[in-house]
């Protein structure tokens, strides 16, 4: 652990911007009811910083795209204990997935290609097998294409400095893990395939196209690709936490594999306030085509799937608000841009270590902001204990036989193909043990809808469930919180 002297330190320095133009308080918020809401942000997330050993952090609350509330805890480096400012430079990780998901976009518009065109057109390196995957199964992870890194495979030499041709023909040589069109899987695989398609489309390196067309008309002046080579002013270190909770600095990664179209940006809080600024305008992308970035695709053959990515997004609701958010871990950070659209606030919350829990964070700093986005608690009073107990069982039964159907009531079947078992009862194993399942809502009092919060080592899932009179299951929508 820190030494206590350390900690006291990093814990102590915090500092705080107010932009111009910024209100005094919320515009529907009393002055009051505002300090106490600030003074609520403040308490949690240094409390947080202690009991996780974060050593800073960045946070913005923005309303309507403009700033409520930014301020920044901490430090930006332990060794030289430099205090975290609104400007520090932070990576973000898988947060980047939305800028190259624009990119694509963006050539779309521009008729340089089709989200439908396969990737073989522009990648034809890629296996014959592969022939059914398009753009767009990879920009809402429905490809198939497997990832580089799982808790069981590690293909990825971290040290070794890859040719763009060398990452292709490492990923062209891993099977597809289903039908493209058929299921979900998470790759990052895909995105820096996705990056190699923007690459050969533009004849330029795709951070440089995203510099040109994205950062620069929106001055994002301090938003670009990572370099450890070149001086980059503000930049934060990087740290990660071992096992017996030392903190240590970012795990060295080659040149190559900061680059890759897959969450490899530099960014601050500042300037993705920016960003957020332009999803309520036409700056970047029309309206109607940023909406359709948040939409969640059915599968082929019409079902919908069990986790619900758009194009670089989470689509998730959380007690019945619509939440547009994605998170990043990368290299000693940890990040996450939560985009409440219903209420038009965004909570933006970057810090300098890896695998600290800053969606869970974030939605918490929502509920100081607007008590009609309080987060769940972790457990309530449970009205039927015994259907808990039930639900543990089931999900105890879909990790040793993933189409596992009992539990299911005929809907249940029907929504629940033996193929979403079987993604279910993967990520449950790579969750690890269930170590907590309580029921955090209840919203009707025959029982026939419940929300579990279901914790494992380094994950919590939200699983809202629907239930037939007999008790049998009718529908699960996920939710996945870090």
């Amino acid at each position: 652990m820190y030494r206590s002297s350390a900690l006291a330190l990093f814990l102590s320095l915090a500092s705080i911007t107010t932009w111009a133009g910024v209100p005094a308080a919320p515009a529907r918020l009393g002055k009051a009811a505002h300090e106490y809401s600030t003074t609520a942000i403040d308490r949690y997330l240094q409390t947080e910083m202690r009991r996780q050993n974060i050593p800073g952090i960045s946070l913005a609350v923005l309303k309507n795209g403009k700033p409520l509330y930014v301020k920044s805890y901490g430090v930006a480096t332990l060794e030289h204990a430099v205090s975290a400012e609104p400007q520090t430079v932070f990576q973000i990780g898988s947060i980047g997935k939305q800028f190259t998901a624009v990119a694509v976009m963006l050539l779309a518009n521009e008729h340089k290609l089709d989200l439908d065109d396969p990737l073989s057109k522009f990648l034809p390196e890629v296996p014959a097998s592969w022939n059914k995957v398009t753009l767009r199964l990879m920009l809402n992870h429905q490809s198939g294409i497997p990832q580089f890194t799982t808790p069981d495979r590690q293909l990825l030499d971290l040290v070794h400095d890859y040719t763009d041709l060398e990452l292709i023909q490492l990923a062209s040589k891993q099977r597809l893990e289903f039908e493209p069109g058929t299921n979900v899987s998470y790759s990052d695989t895909g995105y820096v395939l996705l990056g190699f398609v923007i690459n050969r489309v533009t004849g330029m390196f795709y951070g440089d196209f995203l510099r040109l067309r994205v950062f620069v008309p929106l001055g994002m002046t301090q938003t670009r690709v990572i370099s450890d080579k070149e001086i980059v002013p503000n930049r934060a270190s990087g740290y990660e936490k071992a096992e017996n909770g030392l903190v240590l600095n970012q795990t060295y990664v080659s040149p190559a594999l900061n680059r890759t179209a897959d969450g490899s940006l530099y960014s601050t809080v500042l300037d993705l306030a920016k960003w957020d600024a332009a999803l309520y305008g036409d700056a970047v992308l029309p309206q109607a085509q940023l909406e359709r970035m948040w939409r969640v695709d059915a599968h082929r053959n019409g079902q919908r799937p069990l986790y619900t990515f758009g194009y670089g997004w989470e689509n998730n609701r959380l007690r019945d608000q619509r939440l547009v958010e994605y998170d990043g871990n990368w290299q000693g950070f940890q990040a996450v841009m939560a985009r409440y659209v219903d209420k038009r606030v965004t909570i933006i919350l970057l810090t300098n270590l890896a695998l600290c829990r800053t969606e869970r964070l974030g939605h918490t700093v929502a509920g100081f902001i607007d008590p009609e986005l309080k987060h769940y608690p972790e457990s309530m009073p449970d009205s039927d204990p015994g259907k808990t107990v039930q639900f543990k069982e089931f999900l105890d039964k879909v990790v040793t036989d993933g189409a596992y159907a009992d539990g299911l009531s005929p809907a249940g079947r029907a929504r629940l193909v033996p193929s979403a078992m079987n993604t279910l009862r993967r990520d449950l194993q790579e969750r690890g043990p269930i170590l907590k399942l309580t029921v955090v809502e209840q919203p009707d009092a025959a029982g026939a809808r419940r929300v579990y919060r279901v914790e494992a080592k380094d994950m919590v899932e939200f699983y809202t469930v629907s239930y037939a009179p007999d008790s049998t299951i009718d529908d699960i929508i996920l939710f996945s919180e870090y």
